[in-house]
């Protein structure tokens, strides 16, 4: 199997050296200043997956427009905000029988990679473990709360996404083939959506906002999501947001209570953050039913700001 990485920060070049280190052909497309060390050294990986050094994996700055269409598997692990760009680039390298994965944060994403290759060329993803870039060629893989999850557009177990996730299993990530994954994306939007701003704006870890100050704010901006969830008639894992709240308060917080949220990671270093894609989704959607949302308003709002002051 051949795999294109596109968009290889922390994230993206977790899982394609993973695949690299298990024998696989792998690509990563990133920033030049953390695929420079990647050629020269090799990339090194650590944490709860491991200690590996992978050298057999080419990494480049450039998605030459001599690459060959032949990858197997693209996973996009780009920004949200880069999604439409990163496709548009792409298309040209999808071949009849490529799949291009979305491994990325928020809701939409699926969507507008289907717009421009197709749904039967196009696997959402979700992944709820964490990465830093400690330094540059060096990934540290720091907690997890679930296997990371891969489905098709139309539900269906197909034989190529049976293949994917068993080659996942087998390069050491833990990963489950799913019949809803749009379920599992909108599952980890509610996560990302209560904890990723609030540790940007409080500049803290993720256990930190079991605080009962800032759980109040959780809980507000949790429930206005299941209303426009429920005038948008999606089906959630939940029947309520406080079964929600209580899930994520009794399971994922402690499971990642150490993680720092990418948020702040973008605002501290003065990049664009990914909360149009987040809470600002939840407050786009409200505007369609004239459903208040006040609270994710509010933290978009301190977003934006934080953004435009670093």
């Amino acid at each position: 199997m051949k795999v294109l990485v596109m968009g290889a920060g922390a994230l993206g070049s977790a899982f394609g050296g993973m695949l690299a280190d298990a024998g696989y052909d792998v690509t990563l497309i990133g920033r030049e200043k953390h695929m420079k060390p990647i050629r020269e050294h090799g990339l090194k990986i650590f944490g709860i997956w491991g200690s590996h050094v992978i050298k057999n994996i080419r990494a480049t700055s450039e998605l030459k427009e001599n690459y060959e269409p032949d990858a197997d598997v693209v996973l996009l692990t780009t920004k949200s905000f880069d999604t439409e760009n990163a496709i548009q680039e792409l298309q040209p390298l999808i071949a009849d029988d490529s799949v291009v994965i979305s491994l990325q944060n928020g809701i939409g994403n699926e969507e507008i990679i289907a717009r421009y290759v197709g749904e039967e060329h196009t696997m959402g993803g979700m992944v709820i473990t964490g990465f830093e870039i400690s330094k540059p060629g060096e990934i540290e893989v720091t907690v997890s709360a679930s296997p990371t999850r891969i489905g098709e557009l139309d539900n269906k177990i197909t034989p190529r996404l049976k293949k994917i996730v068993a080659i996942f299993n087998e390069a050491g990530i833990p990963s489950d083939a799913v019949d809803n994954i749009r379920m599992h994306i909108w599952a980890k939007a509610l996560y990302s959506a209560a904890l990723n701003p609030l540790s940007a704006i409080f500049k803290v870890e993720y256990g930190k906002l079991s605080n009962p100050h800032s759980f109040a704010i959780i809980e507000d901006l949790i429930r206005e999501a299941f209303k426009v969830a429920e005038a948008e008639k999606i089906k959630l894992f939940w029947n309520s947001a406080e079964e929600y709240l209580e899930y994520l308060r009794r399971e994922q917080i402690p499971l990642t209570e150490k993680h720092r949220s990418s948020m702040l990671n973008d605002i501290e270093r003065g990049k664009k953050t990914e909360i149009d894609f987040l809470n600002g989704v939840f407050v786009a959607l409200s505007k369609k039913h004239n459903i208040p949302t006040p609270v994710n308003e509010t933290i978009v709002r301190v977003i934006k700001f934080l953004e435009a002051s670093e």
